[in-house]
């Protein structure tokens, strides 16, 4: 199937609120939990499984599962590459006179560390988490393929509910890098929906999900009751009802938000995105999400820099830093997209795919 034009939609919208977040500016506020307790790397985290089953699953039809492992194993090397050449230039940069490392570990040590997925440094923690998902895609296609899809729910189910009591968190770490925040027994849940999504779209003619209105009214209050209660405090000066933190793991109502807001998206009539490709904005953020590991990539380098030396900027000045760094995101973005139109000799058809399983109007 060809690209699916949402879906790269939303995903180059993840990648300017995650890349916003990650320095002080005052856009900041309005891309981190802005529609409730979910945020940009839940939606992140679920279409990359969503879009590997899509990749690697007819891949496996048309050339079997050694192909399939082999492409798999492939572009998982290609990502942990990335996360050790992130890894090397924060080393690098901490070493430099005047550089905030968080402590005095060698680096050495961090290095070891930080290679094995044992801790991670700065903000990129998804790449290592990316890297095990990925791994395990070969068997978790497999099961689906032959009928166990209920096995590997129960398993991504324990899982998750074992994280909520503390199963995979990070008990030490090297002292000069921050533990392990992506707890991936929590996470693994959004990148086998995904996955699992992605595989019901191929495989079921009825599609991903069915649509029913109640589901769609009830997704809709709690999605609106639990964007109130998270902005609650800066409203009317009162506390979260549900006591909202922004850590990760141990928040279940993060993860029953995210499947609400990804409901509604999910009814949005896909004559919106005829719609929305006529805006420059959106046509951008399609550019970023089609290439969206050299746009993490190239983000974590700018704004490692920037998180250190914004902070004595005035308000008018970080605003226009951060309206520099958003557009800054389309180039690697089209530099990538010139060494693909290069490589296979012709420029890629872009048009929006419909999504499997969804309604087209």
């Amino acid at each position: 199937m060809g690209r699916d034009w949402r879906v790269d939609t939303l995903r180059g919208y993840f990648l300017v609120a995650m890349t916003l977040g990650h320095f002080p500016n005052p856009l900041a506020p309005f891309t981190e939990y802005t529609f409730g307790y979910a945020s940009s790397p839940d939606g992140f985290v679920f279409l990359s499984g969503l879009v590997s089953t899509w990749v690697y699953l007819p891949l496996r039809d048309r050339r079997g599962p050694s192909a399939m492992l082999s492409k798999v194993l492939r572009r998982a090397g290609t990502i942990y590459l990335t996360h050790i050449a992130l890894l090397v230039v924060g080393i690098v940069a901490a070493l430099f006179p005047g550089a905030v490392l968080r402590s005095v570990a060698g680096p050495l040590q961090t290095l070891v560390s930080g290679a094995l997925l044992w801790n991670q440094g700065g903000f990129d923690r998804i790449l290592p988490m990316y890297c095990v998902f990925l791994a395990f895609s070969p068997i978790v296609l497999k099961q689906f393929t032959e009928g166990r899809a209920w096995v590997v729910g129960v398993i991504s189910a324990g899982l998750w509910v074992g994280a909520q009591f503390g199963l995979g968190d990070s008990k030490s770490g090297a002292a000069a890098l921050n533990p392990a925040t992506f707890n991936l027994c929590a996470w693994q849940a959004y990148f086998v929906a995904g996955q699992y999504f992605g595989y019901r779209g191929l495989r079921s003619s009825e599609g991903s999900v069915g649509k029913s209105r109640v589901l769609l009214a009830t997704c809709s209050v709690v999605a609106l009751l639990l964007v109130v209660d998270r902005h609650l405090l800066s409203l009317w000066g009162v506390n979260p009802l549900l006591n909202f933190n922004a850590h990760p793991d141990h928040n279940p109502v993060r993860f029953l938000d995210a499947a609400c807001l990804g409901y509604l998206l999910w009814w949005i009539p896909r004559s919106v995105d005829a719609e929305a490709m006529k805006l420059r904005f959106f046509r951008f953020l399609n550019l970023l999400g089609g290439h969206s590991l050299q746009i993490f990539a190239f983000s974590m380098l700018i704004t490692r820099f920037e998180a250190h030396t914004i902070n004595t900027f005035s308000p008018g000045a970080k605003l226009i830093v951060a309206l520099l760094t958003v557009l800054s995101l389309g180039l690697p973005a089209w530099l990538h997209q010139l060494y693909r139109e290069r490589a296979s000799g012709s420029a890629p058809v872009l048009r929006p795919e419909t999504m499997p399983g969804l309604p087209t109007a």
